[in-house]
């Protein structure tokens, strides 16, 4: 991780994407997933029932893509972030300090 993430709510202060640890485990399971026999995953994942492996794979793709992501304060993250959005709009650092916090309609995911 290049520096420190900020957020306006605290998701990115806790994000995992750039730890070493969890980079590690991601491409781990890449190796393991690029060293399953093509008969095996044919057999034994029924991909209507149990989950797309292809997709399963472009997952972690994805997570081994995304190890520079600066905070939401940076403009990393969504694109679109309806927190990020509120707390701007209102003039808040951080979620904590809005009056509306404890009922706040884009925090009931946290």
């Amino acid at each position: 991780m290049s520096s420190i993430r900020e957020s306006y709510c605290g998701l990115c202060e806790q994000c995992q994407l750039g730890s070493p640890d969890f980079q590690e485990a991601v491409g781990k399971v890449k190796t393991y997933m690029d060293q399953l026999p093509v008969h095996w995953q044919r057999q034994c994942i029924n991909e209507a029932q149990d989950f797309p492996l292809l997709e399963f794979r472009q997952g972690l793709d994805w997570f081994s893509g995304r190890v520079d992501c600066p905070g939401c304060k940076d403009m990393g993250g969504l694109e679109h972030c309806g927190i990020r959005d509120c707390a701007t709009e209102r003039q808040h650092d951080y979620c904590y300090e809005c009056l509306d916090h404890d009922s706040c309609r884009h925090l009931i995911f946290v």
